[in-house]
């Protein structure tokens, strides 16, 4: 997991992330709104690799990468794991960078609403590197975090393992002992962000503080055409639930809160 023995700095925006909290956030439908038109984009690219891959029907590559979703948490590890596909080559081509634009809402106000939240910064996400990147400088927050971790470093043992790993949170809980690149002597208060249930129960698991965050508002309209909607429930492992930063800062954000 090398994006973990990388030397420890600070973020440009000058905060001293010396305290004992440590804030994981996820990126896609967590800090924008992916299901507006890029999580469709990724799935429809997705769907299109594995018909030619496996020569398959639409139909038939479309329920293998969902089944495969459900099952995995991702559907690279059903596609690696079943069919010996090659990570980098489908990251590659399933996941828009030339045309990202076309496809990804604006978060205006993002930076300025997140840097209330006190302590240090790490992007966990499943996404790869060349496309988080983007999303990221896009959302302006290219020197918000103090450490980033892509799907491209997320072999242990040689294999991927992106979350909902266990293995990934016991890496991640274990680098994360370190404040300021020095052994903490006191306890880290961990808080995961994120909108996938299957990543939060895994996280709560392994000891973290779980925050579901229902900021995507495409994905709030899934929930209640599906009869399902995110806001009338809050399973035993999701700690808090919420729908804005503001809230998010209110609540949770200042230290004093707990």
């Amino acid at each position: 997991m090398a994006v973990l023995k990388r030397r420890y700095s600070k973020a440009s925006t000058g905060q001293n992330p010396r305290g004992a909290r440590l804030w994981l956030f996820d990126l896609d439908n967590t800090l924008h709104d992916a299901s507006w038109r890029l999580m469709s984009e990724i799935n429809r690219r997705m769907t299109l690799y594995i018909q030619a891959r496996l020569d398959l029907n639409q139909a038939e590559a479309s329920a293998l990468r969902a089944r495969y979703w459900k099952r995995y948490g991702a559907t690279l590890l059903g596609l690696v794991a079943h069919h010996g596909v090659d990570a980098a080559d489908f990251l590659q081509k399933t996941h828009p960078i030339e045309t990202l634009d076309d496809f990804f809402l604006p978060n205006p106000g993002l930076a300025r609403r997140l840097a209330k939240l006190k302590g240090e910064r790490w992007l966990v996400t499943n996404a790869p590197r060349s496309y988080a990147q983007e999303v990221v400088k896009r959302l302006g927050l290219q020197h918000f975090f103090h450490a980033a971790i892509y799907i491209d470093d997320m072999q242990i043992h040689g294999r991927l393992r992106p979350k909902p790993s266990r293995l990934l949170w016991a890496r991640i809980r274990h680098r994360s002992r370190l404040v300021g690149g020095q052994t903490s002597p006191l306890g880290r208060q961990r808080f995961f962000v994120d909108d996938s249930d299957g990543n939060l129960r895994s996280a709560y698991r392994q000891g973290l503080q779980t925050i579901r965050f229902n900021g995507s508002d495409s994905h709030a309209r899934l929930g209640w055409r599906l009869g399902r909607p995110f806001s009338a429930r809050r399973p035993s492992f999701v700690l808090h639930q919420v729908n804005s930063w503001s809230t998010l800062v209110r609540r949770i954000g200042r230290p004093q809160s707990l």
